[in-house]
């Protein structure tokens, strides 16, 4: 059966409605109208195959999935770069051999190492467009009709699925077959809740099996958030809105799984999920590109600094290591010989029989000394007189020397002494923010005098307005969202530590500064701005305390 033919001029390109359109029957309306009253086993639907020039077509840049490196998506979004000159731009850093972009073209192995890990096959661009060139574009790219201001007398188009399919007809153009500067589209007009859009594109996302770990931990980050608006409850006679516990949303988002590909996954997968997204956006972009699923990743969030993380995940590609091998690199696992000690004895009982044999020594040593005077030197004398070998009286000197050295360290910690401070006398510690904000956004913080709620405020409304800068400040949010609920559920945390300025004009007035525990202060803060008063004290450790008499 011939298949249909549409001239994409006859209702693409123009604005305007579809008045002057010749109306054309194809075979398949003729044999259902013919045939109305027989079942024919199918009928006809509202979808139509439209050829559309590529240059009207724009990637959805909230998609969870991320094809390209973080400065050319965000040269997109700013508009600096049209699709043309990214391609030229990704093709260009792969003639020059670099990692990322030779991962996204396909000009290097990537995947699992074994078993051990899901096989991914090469997913490479360059693969798929000489797939397209072959045969052709089996699958038509999903996309949405918009309004684009700049041109208001032609129609614009955004991806929905399909954003592969569309960089692959670019690289087709970039390397000079201009045939395909027209893709195969399947237009649809835009949902008003563009949520639609977002749970279509979670629901194929979930269902792959190749979709590397950072875009399965984005697309759970985002259900998250849409359930923590779901879940919350008002408290019953009190106007305020409690939300859900961090356990309960990602049990809840482990079922959201389920209901996509029939599988649920549990609340620490989740966790070891989101866990990812703490890394630095050019480590995300890495990773996504070589496809490194979460196993060789668990390892890579261990390592302190950007720079080791990005470092490693360049080996693992590199080196094609698994995500045991990876782990054991980080994580090496001890020879058999000391395995084998370790069972027979306990560094554990080492440890107590230790505590106890000083403190017995140190309760002798105290009864000692309450002896009366007389009493006193006849213990003294015979004590010397037992200690005449050289042993005994080494062992006399170590435990001269412990005994001091556990005084010393003891007037050490007894220093910081536990206090509990109101936020509003805390300088908001934002030197943590400077590696999650562009310049102008920490400059802006920073000239100004906020409170650490405000801060926080600025930062949610940054992160409505900016689906880049929500990127780059979910590690920061989402670090902070973890300690909160350990907060609030009332584990054992490290007290942060505290350092103290007076003013000699204002000696009963005392401003706090954190030293260590930022992450701490800023999870109080949250609490307090989601209407948790209780939580607008808090307990720390004051490590020092200086005058400032210059002002």
């Amino acid at each position: 059966m011939a298949r249909r033919k549409i001239n994409i001029q006859r209702n693409l390109g123009l604005r305007g409605g579809s008045a002057d359109q010749p109306k054309t029957e194809s075979v398949i309306d003729q044999l259902s109208g013919s045939m109305s009253k027989t079942d024919i086993g199918f009928k006809p639907t509202d979808q139509h195959v439209y050829e559309v020039n590529l240059d009207r077509i724009m990637p959805d840049l909230t998609q969870p999935r991320h094809l390209l490196p973080y400065d050319l998506r965000e040269a997109l979004r700013e508009k600096k770069m049209d699709p043309f000159e990214v391609m030229r731009q990704l093709v260009l850093r792969a003639e020059q051999g670099d990692m990322m972009a030779l991962l996204v073209l396909g000009g290097r192995n990537k995947g699992p190492a074994n078993e051990e890990d899901d096989v991914i096959e090469d997913t490479g661009l360059f693969a798929l467009a000489r797939s397209i060139q072959e045969v052709g574009l089996r699958q038509p790219l999903n996309v949405y009709r918009i309004d684009d201001p700049e041109h208001p007398n032609q129609a614009s188009y955004r991806v929905g699925e399909g954003e592969r399919r569309f960089w692959a007809h670019h690289l087709l153009v970039q390397r000079g077959h201009d045939e395909f500067n027209k893709v195969r589209c399947i237009v649809e007009i835009l949902p008003e809740d563009e949520e639609v859009i977002h749970q279509r594109q979670e629901a194929e996302n979930a269902a792959r099996v190749d979709l590397p770990a950072l875009a399965r931990a984005r697309s759970m980050s985002r259900i998250r958030e849409r359930l923590n608006v779901e879940m919350r409850t008002k408290v019953p006679g009190e106007n305020t809105i409690q939300l859900p516990s961090q356990r309960d949303l990602q049990i809840a988002v482990g079922q959201k799984v389920k209901s996509f590909t029939g599988r649920a996954i549990g609340d620490r997968m989740v966790r070891n999920y989101l866990a990812l997204l703490n890394l630095s956006p050019e480590a995300q972009d890495l990773a996504e590109a070589g496809q490194l699923t979460e196993k060789q990743l668990r390892p890579v969030i261990r390592l302190r600094t950007d720079e080791e993380q990005l470092a490693f995940i360049k080996q693992i590609i590199e080196k094609n290591l698994s995500g045991r091998q990876a782990m054991q690199q980080v994580a090496p696992t001890p020879p058999p010989q000391a395995q084998s000690s370790l069972r027979e004895v306990k560094q554990t009982s080492v440890e107590q029989r230790f505590e106890k044999r000083i403190l017995d020594a140190a309760k002798t040593m105290h009864s000692l000394l309450s002896l009366p005077q007389e009493n006193y030197e006849e213990t003294i004398n015979i004590l010397a007189a037992r200690a005449s070998d050289s042993q005994t009286r080494q062992a006399l000197q170590s435990l001269r020397q412990t005994l001091e050295e556990v005084l010393l360290r003891v007037e050490d910690l007894s220093s910081a002494k536990p206090v509990e401070v109101t936020l509003l006398s805390i300088l908001p510690p934002i030197t943590i923010l400077q590696r999650h904000l562009p310049p102008e956004k920490f400059d802006l913080i920073d000239d100004e005098s906020l409170t650490g709620g405000q801060i926080l405020d600025r930062l949610f409304a940054w992160r409505q307005e900016d689906i880049v800068l929500a990127s780059r400040l979910e590690p920061f949010l989402s670090k902070i969202e973890v300690e909160a609920e350990a907060l609030r559920a009332g584990e054992p945390v490290a007290l942060p530590q505290l350092k103290g300025k007076k003013n000699m004009k204002y000696p009963d007035l005392m401003v706090y500064e954190v030293d260590m525990g930022l992450s701490i202060y800023w999870a109080h803060e949250l609490l307090v701005r989601r209407g948790e008063e209780q939580f607008k004290m808090m307990k720390a450790e004051l490590v020092s305390v200086s005058i400032d008499d210059n002002e």
